[in-house]
């Protein structure tokens, strides 16, 4: 073990294989890909072997130009993880601006007058003083199911 190595220890991480200990993290994130995060590495592999010839990967495979510019660029950002999907759910949801109490005496008013517009209704509550629009009060009733329409 002379001249090459050094005197240098030989382990399979860093010396002997220089890339290993990337391609054991590879190894160990591929158990996290979902089927169709495999299909894009599949594409991905097919348009590194054939030149990167976008075009021609994406007539291949019947996707997009752009989709196949999207998967390079999250897989050049994050790696082989970037490739699953995300969720898309919103993280935040605009908050009802109406009170409850508001709410409830629209009901109770829609459920002593049935036969009542949303606009009559809507002169009871500016006397009670409760200042809402005519849609709202609507827009209340429609979600409780107290319109007939």
């Amino acid at each position: 073990m002379r001249g090459k190595y050094n005197g240098c220890r030989m382990t399979i991480y860093g010396t002997i294989l220089p890339g290993a200990i990337s391609i054991a993290r590879s190894a160990f994130l591929t158990d996290k890909l979902t089927e169709r995060a495999k299909y894009k590495i599949r594409i991905l592999d097919w348009h590194r072997a054939h030149g990167n010839n976008a075009s021609l990967t994406a007539r291949h495979f019947g996707i997009g130009r752009m989709t196949l510019y999207r998967w390079l660029k999250r897989f050049k950002h994050y790696g082989i993880i970037g490739l699953n999907e995300y969720s898309r759910k919103p993280k935040h949801l605009r908050q009802p601006t109406i009170s409850g109490d508001i709410v409830i005496r629209t009901v109770q008013l829609r459920k002593q007058y049935p036969a009542w517009s949303k606009h009559k209704l809507r002169a009871l509550l500016k006397r009670e003083g409760i200042e809402v629009s005519v849609s709202t009060v609507g827009r209340i009733l429609k979600r409780r199911g107290l319109i007939n329409r």
